[in-house]
């Protein structure tokens, strides 16, 4: 009896198990599959653009100048500071002009001894000359012979040519204490526009020597308009054209944007290792000296916008074909892919414009697989 009881709880056991079993089955293979998750898709949406080029850019004072010393001498007193404020023609230093005045004094006594002597001899050549009219009238009356005549004459000559001599030295020599008297005033070093005193190489005492390189004594720059030179990529050049817009920050700026027009682009361009940049500049006002030189800066040069244009996401677009089109897959209702051919316009890092292939409220996927991505997942897929 106790064993006919065992046999029959483990039928019962089993009998459940497989109502279990059999029930699990049936679910699973009459249960309706999840729907996938939709991919990511962005929509086809009116909205502005503004296409920008992105560079590092170097703050410079527009206008800056090495003063330099044009004589050599002694630098006996310095007028001003780094930072001060001068204007064109303020002394900014003095050199000993003990050498120069003594300069100045040896070349007026050789003129003064220059025009002693060609005073005397313009008198002799008075009295050749009217030596050489005695003789004429003498020879014209046959009271005298006609050698002596031509004496007379040659002496004139001569002295008339020596006079020539003695003014063309006594020209050299007056030219020669005027360049001494500027070499002089060269000793009083005057600024030559306005500006502000950015560099003093020099100190009191200091011996300066010009002979084959003019010695820099005072750097001035004119603060008041600051040149932003700017390194932009050779992939972004051809995008950047002169007039258009330009803007920066400074690290401590606290977000003051500046702004400026493109000035000019120079044509030669700069090579850093294998990567070439192109410079350009523009000006910005600087009147409250909140800029200050070699600055770096992050500069954003506007090459276009467009308001109220038909965009899609960036990242929507597929590999670029020869014609310039973009392969695009666009989804319907049921997120079934079909790829398009699109042309697109300007782009600000996010979006990009729609010129043709879109219509406004279409979903396009992000992201889209390369040829190459779907190809190698379609051999991968065929394999399996």
């Amino acid at each position: 009896m106790k064993a006919a009881s065992v046999l029959k709880r483990w039928r019962l056991r089993l009998i459940v198990l497989a109502v279990v079993v059999a029930g699990a089955a049936a679910w699973w293979f009459t249960r309706t599959p999840a729907a996938p998750p939709a991919p990511p898709s962005g929509v086809v949406a009116v909205a502005d653009v503004t296409q920008t080029a992105q560079a590092a850019g170097v703050l410079q004072a527009k206008t800056k100048v090495d003063v330099g010393a044009q004589v050599s001498g002694q630098v006996q007193t310095i007028h001003v500071e780094l930072g001060q404020q001068v204007n064109k023609g303020d002394l900014l230093v003095s050199l000993d002009p003990e050498l120069a005045r003594s300069d100045v004094a040896q070349a007026e006594a050789a003129v003064a001894q220059a025009s002693a002597a060609l005073d005397s001899r313009r008198v002799d050549a008075e009295a050749a000359r009217r030596e050489l009219q005695r003789q004429q009238r003498l020879l014209a009356g046959q009271a005298t012979a006609g050698v002596e005549a031509e004496r007379a004459e040659v002496e004139l000559a001569k002295i008339e040519a020596d006079l020539r001599g003695q003014a063309a030295n006594l020209k050299r020599l007056q030219a020669e204490l005027d360049k001494r008297k500027v070499n002089l005033s060269y000793t009083r070093i005057t600024a030559p526009m306005a500006g502000t005193v950015v560099n003093l190489p020099v100190q009191v005492g200091q011996t300066l020597i010009s002979v084959q390189i003019t010695p820099v004594i005072v750097t001035l720059a004119d603060l008041d308009t600051i040149t932003v030179r700017t390194k932009v990529p050779e992939a972004d050049i051809q995008a950047v054209k002169v007039g258009q817009t330009a803007r920066f920050t400074t690290l401590s700026g606290e977000g003051q944007r500046y702004e400026g027009k493109v000035r000019v682009i120079q044509p030669v361009p700069e090579r850093v290792g294998n990567a070439v940049f192109y410079n350009v500049l523009f000006e910005v006002a600087n009147r409250e000296r909140t800029l200050f030189s070699d600055m770096t800066v992050q500069v954003d040069i506007e090459t276009g916008a467009a308001k109220q244009v038909l965009t899609m996401p960036v990242v929507a677009l597929g590999e670029r074909g020869k014609d310039g089109r973009f392969t695009v897959q666009v989804l319907d209702a049921a997120n079934k892919q079909t790829p398009r051919q699109v042309k697109v316009g300007l782009q600000d890092g996010a979006k990009v414009q729609v010129l043709d292939g879109l219509k406004a409220g279409e979903k396009v996927l992000l992201a889209p697989p390369s040829a190459a991505d779907a190809a190698a997942s379609g051999a991968s897929a065929a394999s399996n």
